[in-house]
């Protein structure tokens, strides 16, 4: 069986006969038939009736060609995969985002962006603190969406977007406190983030110094802590704006804890070269500040 008799196959089908198939191909009509007839006579099948004016698919033929069509359409895609890399446009281009970042509106412009370069597949990881920084170092992304990261390497920056980090805490943990106060948020959990950093330093921000703390890994899984009054803490406002308008949660403000304003940047090896995709995506940003 060779590729020839697949895309010949195809061609009959396609175009009614085995003298229009030829025409397609660009090739006699006689090499057409003896293509088939060879790979009909290596199996023992038919394919094809030749009892009307214009071949059929048998019973078997029908099969053979539906397995046979989704062959060619992953041999198509490795071709179309072989002619981009050819010509030095990414197969695909990794992003990490960390947990704070606006997501809704990172996922916005990347999709706006990636809808125009359909070649080019994005992978997204989402990581906490400075794993995604890690990542990024380690080559196992080619940008990373990120406050400014704290380690040094040799990176180029681009401000991307800027957020707002709210402490916050379940309206119903303190319907019988007059005034939220430093003392009384130690004395329940402040609910912290994790690092996901395996390699690097971690660290941790907006810890109230005294308390008692939970750490989970998952900013979700965070979030619905707070809500069910298991503790308090920061959070991206970007995430919690319908809590904070019903009033499922409150922000809080005393002397040691206040909101903190962050710059999103995006960021990149400036070691590593970039492809035309990626020069795209980074002149992008050059461009104007998403928000």
């Amino acid at each position: 069986m060779t590729l020839e008799q697949l895309l010949t196959i195809e061609a009959i089908v396609k175009e009614g006969s085995f003298k229009a198939a030829a025409d397609y191909l660009h090739k006699s009509q006689p090499s057409i038939s003896m293509a088939i007839k060879k790979l009909e006579e290596e199996y023992q099948i038919v394919l094809f009736s030749r009892d009307e004016y214009r071949p059929s698919l048998t019973a078997d033929g029908k099969v053979f060609y539906q397995k046979a069509r989704l062959l060619l359409r992953e041999f198509r895609e490795l071709e179309a995969l072989a002619m981009q890399m050819s010509k030095g446009v990414e197969p695909e281009i990794r992003v990490s985002i960390d947990a704070v970042s606006p997501v809704s509106l990172v996922l916005k412009f990347l999709k706006n962006f990636f809808t125009k370069h359909p070649s080019t597949k994005l992978v997204l990881q989402f990581e906490i603190l400075s794993g995604t920084v890690e990542r990024l170092i380690d080559g196992d992304v080619d940008i990373a969406i990120t406050p400014k990261p704290l380690v040094e390497h040799t990176f180029d920056m681009r401000l991307m977007t800027k957020t707002k980090m709210i402490s916050v805490i379940s309206t119903q943990l303190i319907k019988n406190e007059k005034k939220i106060t430093d003392a009384f948020l130690r004395s329940h959990n402040q609910i912290i983030l994790a690092d996901s950093a395996r390699r690097i330093s971690k660290v941790t921000t907006g810890v109230l110094e005294g308390s008692k703390s939970l750490t989970v890994s998952d900013i979700g899984f965070k979030k619905e802590l707070i809500v069910q009054g298991l503790g308090w803490g920061g959070l991206p406002y970007d995430l919690i704006k319908a809590e904070l308008t019903s009033k499922k949660l409150s922000p809080i403000k005393t002397p040691l804890i206040k909101d903190r304003d962050i710059e999103i940047y995006m960021v990149r090896d400036a070691s590593k070269p970039m492809g035309p995709v990626l020069k795209e995506l980074w002149g992008s940003i050059e461009e104007d500040v998403i928000g």
